[in-house]
């Protein structure tokens, strides 16, 4: 069985997105949750031992629905209160037009919480090809050269092409050639790109946003898409978590009167590809789904997933 905890915010502010307290909250929650462990400190490292921690985000579509600032912001929190120094963290995403773009600060210096894209001077991609099945890739020197571990922070919404984007299909954007691996609904490719050694051995831990929802007309912003669903997603399993999304971009499309991706011909294929190869549970009858309802002070009751 693999694990899947799903926080949901009941605090102030849930129409209009979450403060990095209130993120905070949840994300202690979460790890808590998780791990098993009743101090944060405990939960963090029983994922992140040690070591320079990168944090992958995704920052496609500006401020409008990119991984918020104030989530990468209470992680590096709770890192900070866990011990690791802030210099060792390091939050990326493929350029730094996106991150900046996206409301973030950057920071390239040997002090501060460092934020950089690939195409920063000096980083670029790695020397040498990654392979997996029909991937072959270089991957961004962040992930192979910079960072112990990595943390995935992807944003929860609809795909044109691949019907789900989440933590596995936010690792495009830590190669170099994405768009050769958008077919047949970007399956097997996106599993192969998550099989990639680096990505495969770093990835710790995804945290899918999923307060902001998309659930049709992604990976661009639509606003009249957009639903709050005030939750995030927590596991070390990268399938598990984008399958329990999966199940939540489907019921919000139910919803709204929208037909199950499959009918759309956009079936999430590359799940069971993964499942197939290794990376983890894509059946819904192995994932255990932990569902939390918190308020801004941190009391919890058990909730529903919908």
């Amino acid at each position: 069985m693999s694990k899947v905890v799903v926080v949901r915010y009941s605090g102030d502010g849930t129409k209009k997105g979450l403060s990095r307290q209130a993120y905070g909250v949840l994300l202690t929650v979460g790890m808590r949750a998780l791990s098993g462990e009743k101090e944060a400190k405990a939960a963090v490292r029983k994922y992140i031992p040690s070591g320079v921690i990168g944090m992958k985000t995704n920052c496609l579509v500006r401020k409008s629905n990119s991984t918020p600032t104030a989530l990468a912001e209470a992680l590096s929190d709770l890192l900070i209160e866990a011990g690791f120094d802030k210099n060792d963290i390091v939050i990326w995403e493929r350029t730094n037009r996106e991150l900046k773009n996206a409301g973030y600060v950057l920071n390239a210096a040997s002090f501060g919480g460092r934020c950089l894209g690939t195409d920063t001077n000096g980083v670029g991609y790695s020397s040498r090809f990654y392979s997996s099945g029909e991937v072959n890739s270089l991957v961004s020197r962040i992930l192979t050269d910079m960072v112990d571990y990595n943390v995935n922070l992807p944003v929860l919404k609809d795909h044109s092409i691949a019907g789900l984007s989440g933590g596995m299909k936010n690792m495009y954007g830590a190669i170099h050639n994405p768009n050769k691996y958008h077919d047949n609904n970007c399956d097997p490719f996106c599993a192969h790109v998550n099989n990639l050694a680096p990505i495969k051995e770093k990835n710790r831990l995804i945290i899918l946003d999923a307060v902001k929802v998309q659930y049709n007309g992604g990976p661009g912003y639509v606003s009249e898409y957009v639903t709050y669903y005030n939750g995030v997603l927590l596991s070390d399993d990268p399938v598990a978590v984008d399958r329990v999304g999966l199940e939540i971009l489907e019921h919000l499309r139910k919803a709204n009167s929208l037909p199950p991706l499959e009918k759309v011909g956009r079936q999430v294929k590359y799940l069971r590809s993964a499942q197939q190869i290794g990376l983890g549970v894509a059946d819904m009858q192995q994932i255990d789904v932990d569902v939390l309802l918190v308020d801004k002070d941190g009391r919890q009751t058990v909730g529903e997933l919908f």
